[in-house]
């Protein structure tokens, strides 16, 4: 089952049918009561004190909609003209054709439709805008109980000749809607993750949806964080070795930590400093194998999140570039970061240019650096990875209740925290390694 939009008895016919449109179904439920969000019915730790679920009233189907709005408009007389080629646009020789039998008889009824239409509750109907689900709902309606079998649930949905029934705990509590749709594909294993998430490690591709993991093992989220990390240390000794043959004080200086990323003012050849150094870490992060892999990540939840047949085929040809990627808020950190400490200058003119170019276009930021440095295209290897990890995620996922867990638990297994352990690892021998080279330049002190 699934959950879906529901409505209240009270709700108008116009807020039931956007309900619907935006809904899996072509069938609402009408509720005595709110339903809670998605992600806390069902999850018993989150569930509010004294917190009762709601019973269902009745169903209200599209068709409905338009039973009981035809019995407004049909009271409404409509004059109806039929249209047919004047003199003038006919051919030499032709004659005007006879109105069909079909149009003659429509126009005896107003807008071609019956007028006796009448409401659930034989009550005449004033105006669409005055009707409410109370009006239209159905009152005696199939469900299905939460502990039958798909192939039961199948059944009852034939019995009924219904597109969708709602599912009923055994205390009479409405759970959510389940559709044919909804039970061939769990039959068929490809019932999919409302959200997936991952991560490119030296190991593979590693995906998760928040509570189940698929793909490279945890080790291989630790060595992403020795990865990154080397790839800072890298950028920093360059930029350290460039600026000392260049000039001995400019890498004094970036040493101390007064010009480049970690500087507190603001100065064009900070800037220019601070750029080049997060330039050489993406050219970094680009020469491993890890941008590879990193597109093959992107590309396989792509196709998952497009229902598409796990193959090489499908998933070679998604996009690299993907908008929940962490990149996005490596942009998003990276800008603001400049207007904030290395502006040239900290005029209200700069600030204001910083912000707004900031605010519209981070995003696309973001997605160039998807594109040209952080992924680049993923082998035949890697991509098999991305396929292995996705495969793994949704075989795990069938059968599994849909509940999204809490904040909390969605982070622990995001694997960041594994990322960073590496990263402070690696950021540990890197501080050893800088001291080293601040000795081969400068000398012993």
């Amino acid at each position: 089952m699934q959950n879906a939009p529901t409505a209240l008895e009270n709700d108008t016919l116009g807020l039931v049918a956007e309900n619907l449109r935006a809904s899996h179904y072509n069938t609402i439920a009408v509720l005595d009561r709110v339903l809670p969000v998605e992600g806390e019915y069902g999850a018993a730790a989150r569930k509010p004190k004294n917190f009762v679920p709601p019973r269902i009233l009745g169903l209200i189907e599209e068709r409905d909609l338009s039973r009981a709005t035809l019995s407004v408009l049909n009271a409404i007389p409509a004059r109806v003209t039929a249209v047919f080629p004047s003199e003038s646009t006919l051919a030499p020789g032709e004659s005007t054709p006879a109105p069909p039998d079909a149009a003659i008889n429509d126009l005896s009824e107003p807008n071609g439709h019956s007028s006796n239409g009448v409401l659930r509750n034989g009550s005449t109907p004033v105006s669409v805008t005055a009707l409410t689900a109370r009006d239209v709902m159905k009152t005696d309606f199939g469900f299905v109980p939460a502990m039958f079998s798909l192939h039961n649930a199948l059944l009852t949905l034939d019995r009924y000749d219904a597109s969708a029934l709602p599912v009923m705990d055994s205390e009479g509590h409405f759970r959510g809607l389940i559709s044919r749709a909804d039970i061939v594909a769990a039959l068929g294993a490809q019932i999919r993750p409302p959200s997936v998430g991952g991560m490119a490690t030296p190991l593979g591709v590693w995906l998760t949806d928040g509570r189940l993991q698929g793909g490279a093992p945890p080790l291989g989220l630790f060595l992403s964080g020795l990865v990154l990390s080397g790839c800072f240390a890298f950028s920093h000794l360059v930029m350290l070795f460039s600026l000392a043959a260049i000039n001995r004080d400019w890498a004094t200086l970036f040493y101390s930590g007064r010009v480049g990323i970690n500087a507190e003012g603001g100065s064009v050849f900070n800037l220019l400093a601070t750029g080049a150094q997060g330039l050489l870490f993406l050219l970094a992060l680009r020469l491993t194998p890890m941008a590879g892999i990193h597109a093959a990540e992107h590309q396989t939840v792509w196709a998952i999140e497009r229902g598409l047949d796990l193959t090489p085929e499908n998933v070679s040809q998604m996009p690299r570039a993907h908008p929940r990627c962490g990149t996005n808020l490596m942009a998003l950190v990276g800008l603001v970061t400049i207007w904030l400490q290395h502006l040239p200058s900290f005029s209200s003119g700069w600030i204001l240019f910083s912000l707004i170019f900031t605010f519209f276009f981070w995003r696309n930021f973001g997605t160039a650096l998807q594109e040209h440095l952080t992924t680049r295209p993923a082998s035949p290897k890697q991509l098999a990875s991305g396929i292995k990890a996705g495969r793994e995620l949704m075989e795990k996922y069938q059968g599994q209740q849909r509940v999204t867990p809490p904040l909390i638990f969605r982070l622990l297994n995001s694997g960041m925290l594994l990322a960073f352990a590496g990263m402070m690892l690696g950021t540990f021998a890197f501080v050893a390694l800088e001291e080293f080279a601040a000795r081969l330049i400068f000398g012993a002190r």
